[in-house]
């Protein structure tokens, strides 16, 4: 294990650095269908080009095995979906443990509370620059994936 920064840019220079960083993970975006605006292709050239496996799939329509297989959840969570934002967090939560991060063009106090309840755990802003989302995604994925990765 490195000691240092010193020591951890040898381990890289020889490939046998810890993993720090995105490359490799597999996220499911999951959006409302015909949804797919300027920001979302922003972020979706992103993070392919951190060399993440971005998966977008519709909200209700998503299998099970796509989201066994995600290393992190995006839910695009607008007021059209307030009604059901409670089962759609609780059915991701049923299949899978990996972290769940809501992203949201608008949000109150009670949507907040209903939807880390529910099993959110994180709400970002759309309204965020998309190289911090991207960031953020990439913290959320350094402490949840394994170091051996």
């Amino acid at each position: 294990m490195p000691n240092s920064l010193f020591d951890l840019a040898k381990l890289a220079k020889r490939g046998q650095a810890p993993y720090t960083g995105m490359h490799g993970a597999r996220i499911v975006w999951l959006r409302q269908r015909n949804r797919m605006d300027d920001k979302g292709q922003d972020l979706y050239r992103h993070m392919q080009n951190q060399g993440v496996s971005l998966t977008v799939a519709d909200i209700f329509d998503v299998s099970s095995g796509e989201l066994l297989k995600a290393d992190l959840v995006l839910l695009d969570a607008f007021d059209s979906l307030e009604d059901s934002i409670e089962m759609v967090v609780a059915r991701i939560r049923f299949e899978s443990r990996v972290p769940l991060v809501m992203l949201t063009d608008g949000y109150s106090t009670e949507q907040l509370v209903t939807a880390l309840t529910a099993g959110a755990d994180a709400i970002w802003s759309l309204n965020t620059p998309v190289e911090v989302l991207v960031l953020r995604c990439n913290a959320l994925l350094r402490r949840w994936l394994p170091t051996n990765r």
